[in-house]
């Protein structure tokens, strides 16, 4: 007989879990309130990278969107998927490393909950999803690569930080390359601040970046 996992219920959608997957937290509580924020999403195309449990991806498909999710760990794009059944949307799930296998200007939305702590991972899977090496910022760097490629015109991304993460440098990335930055939310916690930063590609982007 298979083995029954737990389930939590978090804004009216149901989660299995999984000890190998990241159990969502604050941080993913504080993406879902930003994702909120970026009101009606009917008939967008949204990615949730780094996807987890498929949470935020669910959410975004509650909400109208067409929705992918992506993640690094097999075990996340099965649970992902999985959980995606038991709320009755439909997600296109699959395995990879950020946003590398999507093709050009692919998606209207898209958010990332990174790997923000400033350590490096460990040969575990578990730790790549808060592993996030120097400054906590390795990962979101490398996510930020290659976002203006999968970004259609006009479109938005949200991406979460920790106050150790300067996030000010991200803004200073995105303003510098055609986006409008602000702050899509935010919440303190015992020791660090979480800030989710959202940036809005202009229609009218600077090409030669």
């Amino acid at each position: 007989m298979a083995e029954k996992r737990a389930r939590i219920e978090l804004r009216g959608i149901t989660l299995e879990l999984d000890e190998e997957v990241y159990r969502p937290a604050e941080d993913s509580l504080l993406l879902l309130d930003s994702i909120e924020s970026l009101g009606i999403l009917e008939g967008l195309r949204c990615l949730d990278v780094g996807t987890g449990t498929g949470i935020a991806a669910i959410y975004m498909a509650k909400r109208g969107c067409e929705t992918f999710a992506t993640d690094i760990t097999e075990e996340s794009v099965e649970l992902a998927y999985k959980n995606a059944r038991i709320n009755e949307v439909i997600l296109h799930v699959a395995q990879g490393d950020l946003t590398r296998h999507f093709r050009d200007s692919s998606f209207d939305i898209v958010v990332f909950n990174p790997p923000y702590l400033p350590e490096r991972p460990s040969d575990f899977k578990l730790p790549l999803s808060w592993a996030g090496g120097l400054k906590g910022r390795e990962v979101i760097d490398r996510f930020l690569s290659d976002l203006l490629r999968v970004l259609r015109k006009g479109g938005r991304a949200l991406i979460l930080h920790a106050d150790y993460n300067e996030p000010h440098w991200t803004s200073k990335w995105g303003r510098e390359r055609g986006f409008d930055v602000r702050i899509a939310g935010r919440r303190k916690l015992a020791f660090h601040e979480l800030i989710v930063l959202e940036l809005s590609l202009r229609s009218a982007r600077a090409e030669h970046f």
